[in-house]
């Protein structure tokens, strides 16, 4: 461990590797079938993103936040789990229901002679469920997460959210949508390269991974390790910043094994620029580090990360250079994570 002039952040590795399990597009997901009302929901969720593909509907604003990771999936595509904030008096109901349609960038659907929607463009990805609200977090707003998985591309995004059940009598909140562009990386070539670096709330362990009917529920697990996303990047000294990803496309030393270093360093953000602030140790994973009969042809993954507790860090902001380096090769990237550090 190298000390630049403090002391250094205390840290601990999350995960060396394991295999990760995410949903692929040949997978089938069985769902409860839906009762009338509930096929009413959809069918009205739907009308109103037709409504926006045909540009009868131009969203403006930001009915909810959206937040997105990245991960390598399998057949060539990439999974993409996401975080929805949707403010607690938005929905007053305790189930909700939710209408997913992802098309390539600028697709349009099709005008029928009544100038309705005739027929809507072939989807990426579609998808319509119904979810329990359950309780707010701590600071009053529902989260709500889910994935969806296509190929590397240009989408548009169209998440329509409409309360449900809403008791006789009383009145249902008008339907919410956001239409998100996004732009869903290549991790398929044989450039190394990484997933996004998931800031983690927290991160638990699992005594078996879901079942994959489940896995679109819970988005963010990987094998039986959960990742709780961190909702934002303002921390107290009393916090600890924890980050997980994984690396793919790297190379195989002679002995089969890779042989990749991650180097952290972290550095103050100021109207002067950056300046270094420390380091911690760097993590190695190769022949020596990883457990026997690790296979990345098997499907074993890399997955790096650290938690630094923050008790050390003064108020500030901050700005992690994160260097991966794959030494088979000479191969490297560098990702950075901006967080500001407020005093307790």
């Amino acid at each position: 461990m190298t000390s630049i002039g403090r002391r250094r952040p205390a840290w601990h590795c999350l995960c060396a590797a394991l295999v990760t399990l995410i949903v692929t597009p040949s997978v089938a997901f069985a769902q409860p079938e839906p009762t009338e009302a509930e096929q009413q929901e959809y069918a009205s969720l739907a009308t109103i993103v037709g409504a926006a593909l045909q540009g009868q509907i131009v969203p403006t604003g930001e009915p909810f936040r959206w937040a997105n990771d990245f991960l390598k999936s399998s057949d060539q595509t990439t999974f993409i789990p996401f975080t929805l904030t949707v403010e607690r008096t938005k929905v007053t109901t305790r189930r909700a229901a939710i209408y997913i349609f992802v098309a390539e960038r600028g697709a349009k659907a099709t005008a029928g002679a009544d100038g309705g929607v005739s027929a809507l463009p072939m989807p990426v990805f579609e998808d319509a469920y119904h979810f329990e609200v359950g309780a707010p977090n701590a600071d009053g707003f529902y989260e709500v997460r889910r994935g969806f998985w296509a190929p590397a591309g240009d989408y548009d995004v169209y998440v329509a959210l409409s309360e449900s059940g809403v008791p006789e009598g009383e009145e249902a909140q008008n339907p919410m949508m956001l239409k998100k562009p996004l732009s869903v990386p290549d991790m398929w070539s044989n450039r190394l390269t990484t997933s996004t670096v998931m800031l983690a709330e927290r991160v638990e362990s699992l005594e078996e991974p879901p079942p994959l009917e489940q896995q679109l529920a819970n988005p963010y697990t990987l094998g039986t390790m959960r990742i709780v996303p961190r909702g934002t990047l303002d921390y107290d000294t009393s916090e600890e910043l924890s980050m997980v990803f994984l690396v793919y496309n790297v190379g195989v030393s002679a002995s089969g094994m890779p042989d990749v270093n991650v180097e952290y360093t972290f550095n103050t953000r100021s109207a002067a620029g950056l300046e270094l602030f420390n380091v911690t140790s760097p993590q190695a994973f190769n022949e020596r580090t990883l457990p026997a009969g690790f296979d990345i042809a098997g499907g074993h993954q890399l997955v790096a990360g650290q938690a630094v507790r923050l008790s050390e860090f003064p108020a500030a902001d901050y700005r992690l250079e994160i260097k991966v380096t794959d030494n088979t090769n000479g191969a490297s990237l560098i990702h950075h994570v901006d967080f500001t550090v407020s005093a307790s």
